[in-house]
Formats: C-alpha cells, sequence, structure tokens
C-alpha cells in the first residue's frame, strides 16, 4: 500500500516593504482627499460670512478677509486634485476632483470681474461646495463599503445569529 505525497502547503506570499508603503501613502491620500474636500466646503461658508459682513458695513477688513480665505480654498482646491492622483482613487472621483479644480479656478478668475460676469463668481462657488460636497458623500459611501462585513453589520445582526 503506497501513501500518496501530501501537497506541501506554501506560506503566503510576503508583500515587500515598498508595496506596503505604497498602500500607506494611497490610504494617507484617501484621509488627505476627505479632509481637504471637508475644508473647500467648510471654507466656502466662511467666504459666504465674510462677504456677507462686508456688504452689511464691517468694513475694509472683512473684504480682505474674505479675498484671504478665497485663496486658501482655492489652495485646497488644487489639494483636492493632487490627493485624488496619490490617493489612485475610482475614475469618477479623480473627474470631480480635477473638475473642483478648474471651476474652482475659473471661480478665483472671475473676482475682478464687473457687473453680469462678475455675478459668476457666487454662482460658481456654488458649484464648488456642490462638487466638494458630492466628493465628501462619495468618500464615505466608498469608505463604508469597503469596511468588513462584520464591521457593517452592527449590534443587532450579531444578536440574530444566535
Amino acid at each position: 500500500m503506497s501513501e500518496a505525497a501530501a501537497p506541501i502547503e506554501l506560506a503566503p506570499k510576503r508583500r515587500s516593504r515598498a508595496s506596503g508603503a505604497l498602500r500607506g501613502v494611497r490610504v494617507g491620500g484617501r484621509w488627505a482627499h476627505l479632509v481637504l474636500a471637508l475644508a473647500v466646503v467648510a471654507g466656502v461658508f466662511v467666504q459666504v460670512y465674510l462677504i456677507g459682513a462686508y456688504i452689511f458695513g464691517a468694513g475694509q477688513r472683512a473684504l480682505d478677509a474674505h479675498k484671504q480665505a478665497g485663496w486658501t480654498v482655492h489652495g485646497f482646491e488644487l489639494l483636492v486634485f493632487v490627493a485624488a492622483l496619490v490617493a489612485w482613487l475610482p475614475w469618477v472621483d479623480l473627474v470631480l476632483s480635477l473638475l473642483l479644480a478648474v471651476i474652482g479656478t475659473a471661480q478665483v478668475a472671475l473676482a475682478n470681474e464687473h457687473r453680469w460676469v462678475g455675478g459668476l463668481h457666487p454662482v460658481l462657488a456654488l458649484v464648488v461646495v456642490g462638487l466638494a460636497t458630492l466628493l465628501v458623500l462619495r468618500r464615505r459611501r466608498n469608505a463604508r463599503a469597503t469596511r468588513p462585513l462584520r464591521g457593517r453589520l452592527g449590534r443587532r445582526a450579531r444578536f440574530r445569529r444566535r
């Protein structure tokens, strides 16, 4: 009676340090993308407050603060796109991040225009806050979808298993 040789179990392949580091960079990029998109949303609301304060008589300092906040938010808009590239997000998120940067740049360019063309500046601010909010919502939905099943079931599901 001959015994068949048992198959040899090989240990799972170990990831190289480079691939682990790349994964860490991408995870960090995802978090940066979320935080920067949230900062854009919050920054636009701050800008609306500041320009409203200027219109209702707060003085030149409110307008200067509005301009400075605008440049800061524009920097965040550009960094959202860079973070999307670093995180290697799905193409829809990449395109939305690029649109945010392009429309934000157009919005900043229209800040010094007058009359009818200048009126597009606040309209594009609404588009910017809408795009940034959409990116935040997509990021949160994608984060929920990638969590392990056990974490998504919650307490009730654990009690039902008995």
